[in-house]
């Protein structure tokens, strides 16, 4: 889908950014400590999600103030500030009610504007909140094994905020443990990173949520609410969840196994998401693989071994997190759909072949300026879309052997491919029959000419 169009609300004499989108329900998203609206819509984890939640959602999120692209803040923001920023978009956007799902700090906020503000609020989603201040031990009493101390917490802090727009190892670990080792997502982390805040408001950010939960009230809450947690969480141990769904009046509680904080990176992220959106709507998203028409094509960086050697870590990581950016820029200009990133290269899907042909020409093009060569393998057919956004089936591993086959700084593409493009200017090199491991018979491949 086409990321959202962002917009303005003012809150005060700050501006606060939000985009909108998606079918049904209305529903905003209070974002944790780290966004970016724009940015999120780059990454394969995020965008499946944001799509997703839109097909049975209307969506709004934003940025908060101080961070993404929204203003920053000259002083701490009170509470009553904070809530502005939702009111402001509420008004903004012409919705007097919604759905609000708050995450992490965000659903602590999402707490208080339930409490303030019972009028707006239709149900409620607190997805790893955090429970009253005063109600610290009996978390850690539920939390058990998974408990945390402060102390520790603090420490991860600590060495993300040291590490802050250089390096997200530390962030990755602590955000998304199922992450790690995940070269690809810790570049993007890291230019998201630096795109939410400078590391100044990165400090800010953190010191105004201090004491954001002290004084909640919870148990007043009047209106339905589900709160989630996963089990390992290493931010807000998961005894926190179980707090709130001891208090609350009109509760459900959901319990899902997993360690990342950050929902989006969770490999089961839909058995969080699906059940959300049947407390919202009533309506069970269906879960069954979906066969569909695409175009898939796949890229990767030519000698990258050798490269990434000659350069240096830094300047390598440097380098591949630009062919990243300019990858996913224009995937998202055409259309295109980001399934992941395989190291060195990415898998990405398109409606045509004459868009996957035109987005590979120009991806060739913008990473050649940065001294990159390309190798593209295109094949179109039908494939198979699971639960958790990857792909997969016969079409898949033929796009994929096509790229292997592909000479250096080539689009190569199969005789299905050439067949549906009869007619168009678009000129092919027959490159003879080849024997692609893993496929009957012998595939007669074609170059596009440049």
């Amino acid at each position: 889908m086409d990321i959202p169009e962002t917009r303005y609300a003012r809150a005060g004499e700050l501006r606060i950014a939000f985009q909108e989108w998606g079918e049904g329900s209305r529903s905003i998203i209070i974002p944790p400590l780290v966004s970016n609206i724009d940015i999120l819509w780059e990454h394969e984890f995020y965008s499946r999600m944001l799509e997703h939640l839109g097909l049975f959602l209307r969506v709004i999120h934003f940025d908060k103030r101080g961070i993404g692209l929204s203003d920053r803040f000259d002083e701490i923001p009170t509470l009553d500030e904070r809530i502005q920023d939702i009111e402001a978009v509420l008004d903004t956007a012409g919705w007097q009610a919604a759905n609000v799902i708050g995450v992490s700090e965000g659903a602590v906020m999402a707490q208080r504007f339930a409490l303030e503000h019972r009028e707006r609020v239709d149900k409620l989603v607190l997805l790893s909140s955090a429970a009253p201040a005063e109600l610290a031990d009996r978390a850690r009493e539920l939390s058990g094994d998974a408990y945390r101390e402060l102390e520790d917490r603090r420490n991860d802090f600590i060495a993300v905020a040291e590490s802050w727009g250089e390096d997200a190892r530390p962030f990755v670990e602590l955000m998304s443990p199922s992450q790690i080792g995940n070269e690809p997502y810790t570049r993007w982390v890291n230019r998201l990173n630096r795109l939410s805040a400078s590391p100044a408001d990165f400090g800010r950010q953190v010191q105004s949520t201090v004491g954001l939960n002290a004084g909640l009230r919870p148990d007043q809450l009047a209106v339905p609410t589900l709160v989630v947690h996963l089990t390992d969480d290493r931010v807000i141990p998961v005894g926190h969840g179980r707090v709130l769904a001891e208090i609350i009046p009109q509760v459900e509680y959901l319990e899902v196994d997993g360690t990342d904080h950050f929902l989006a990176t969770l490999p089961n992220w839909r058995e969080v998401v699906d059940p959300m959106i049947e407390f919202l709507t009533g309506t069970t998203p269906p879960v069954a693989t979906q066969r569909r028409f695409a175009t898939v094509l796949f890229t990767d960086i030519v000698s990258s071994t050798a490269l990434a050697g000659s350069l240096g870590d830094a300047r390598w990581r440097d380098l591949v997190e630009r062919h990243d950016k300019a990858v996913h820029r224009v995937a998202g200009q055409r259309g295109g759909r980001i399934v992941k990133s395989t190291g060195d290269g990415v898998l990405a899907t398109f409606d045509t072949p004459s868009i996957a042909i035109e987005a590979a020409q120009n991806i060739q093009t913008q990473v050649g300026e940065m001294g990159l060569t390309l190798r593209v393998g295109l094949h179109a057919g039908e494939i198979e879309v699971h639960a958790d956004g990857d792909i997969s089936g016969v079409a898949v591993t033929l796009a994929a052997r096509i790229e292997q086959a592909a000479s250096d700084g080539s689009i190569f593409v199969s005789s299905t491919v050439k067949e549906m493009l009869l007619g168009s200017p678009t000129e092919f090199e027959d490159q003879g029959e080849h024997v692609l491991k893993g496929i009957d018979g012998r595939w007669r491949l074609y170059a596009v000419r440049s």
